[in-house]
């Protein structure tokens, strides 16, 4: 199987591990990847008991990062969770992760008072403003390790909706920034993309940057003007895309 986004960047930073910027990327990765936990007991009810081990006398939660890990053994019961949830699971507990990763040999070992820093610098999440936008522009300044992020991100939202646009803009309260437009957002997914958005530019090490996300729907004007100067992103899952008819012969 691919090595996983999350594989890569655990290798930088075992490679750099002293470099902020491969740390804050690792965090940033770890936040939004969806990981596979087996689980103790079966599960009853809402309630599920992760598989944990000992490392160093601290209890350490047992986590993958691909489900290949489970392939051809014997049937286990399992749970998928982002690891944003995860830390904030563990927050507070005294409790770190032991972390398989896909072409790894060894596991990755992630340390109580580490969850706990990415669940407490994540957990205001997005913010709500009221702002209205009164003209828009290609976007510019934004730091190519920011983009490289988003994008990143915004790979992990596919099948979530149809696409985003990414364009300056200036609001009504005098105030300027970014926004980044989601189109035909599939029902319920609006917080979590917010939420991961906010992630990537809170863990990018960028300071200084605005970016704002808002949900439209295919036929808003807005987007007209977005398509004029923004930059586009296409989220369709490939898999999912109908099929035309057959060609005639």
């Amino acid at each position: 199987m691919a090595e996983t986004p999350l594989a890569r960047a655990a290798k930088l930073f075992l490679m750099r591990p002293e470099d902020d910027v491969a740390r804050l990327r690792l965090y940033e990765v770890l936040s939004g990847a969806e990981l596979v936990l087996p689980l103790a007991d079966e599960v009853e009810g809402e309630d599920v008991t992760p598989e944990t081990m000992e490392v160093g006398g601290v209890p350490h939660v047992v986590a993958h990062d691909s489900v290949s890990a489970f392939a051809g053994g014997t049937p286990r019961p399992t749970a998928t969770l982002s690891g944003l949830a995860l830390a904030q699971m563990l927050e507070g507990q005294g409790a770190g992760v032991v972390l398989h990763l896909e072409g790894m040999v060894d596991p990755l070992v992630i340390a109580p008072n580490s969850l706990d820093w990415l669940a407490r610098n994540l957990a205001a999440g997005p913010s709500r403003v009221e702002a209205r936008p009164v003209a828009l522009h290609p976007p510019k300044g934004l730091p190519t390790s920011l983009l490289t992020t988003l994008d990143r991100r915004l790979a992990q939202g596919e099948g979530l909706a149809t696409a985003a646009w990414l364009a300056a803009v200036d609001w009504s309260d005098g105030s300027r920034g970014h926004l980044l437009a989601f189109v035909d957002v599939r029902s319920g997914a609006e917080e979590p993309l917010a939420a991961g958005i906010n992630a990537a530019v809170a863990l990018s090490g960028v300071e200084d940057v605005r970016l704002d996300v808002t949900f439209l729907n295919q036929g808003d004007p807005a987007l007209e003007r977005l398509a004029r100067v923004g930059l586009r992103f296409d989220l369709e899952d490939p898999t999912e895309i109908a099929k035309g008819p057959p060609r005639l012969r």
